[in-house]
């Protein structure tokens, strides 16, 4: 009987324990609004991959991003010729997206 509920105790604190690992993790999520070279732009990462970029060209244009490391994420707008590289950096509620390429517009944001 001991060793059962001993066992159970276990079973429980280890579901526990991949329970709290759980959450998205996902520091992109969310609505982001700001500026780049031409104008306003917003960015809304939904925190399971998929994207969407409204800016004076674009309205909600759909994509997809995978972050790739801790300060870097890949973007794919539909339309866009290939995915695009950015490094970024969260200082509190700002986001930078620099691009790793010289020809792709920089992004200056605020989380909302």
């Amino acid at each position: 009987m001991k060793k059962s509920i001993a066992l159970l105790l276990v079973m429980i604190l280890g579901v526990s324990l991949f329970a709290g690992c759980g959450g998205s993790g996902d520091v992109l999520k969310g609505t982001w609004q700001g500026t780049y070279e031409d104008g306003d732009a917003t960015w809304i990462f939904d925190g399971n991959g998929k994207c969407k970029l409204t800016t004076v060209f674009l309205d909600k244009k759909p994509g997809t991003y995978t972050i790739a490391s801790e300060t870097e994420v890949d973007i794919n707008i539909e339309g866009w010729d290939a995915p695009i590289t950015y490094s970024y950096t969260i200082n509190g509620s700002k986001l930078a997206l620099t691009a790793n390429d010289p020809y792709s517009p920089n992004y200056e944001l605020t989380k909302k």
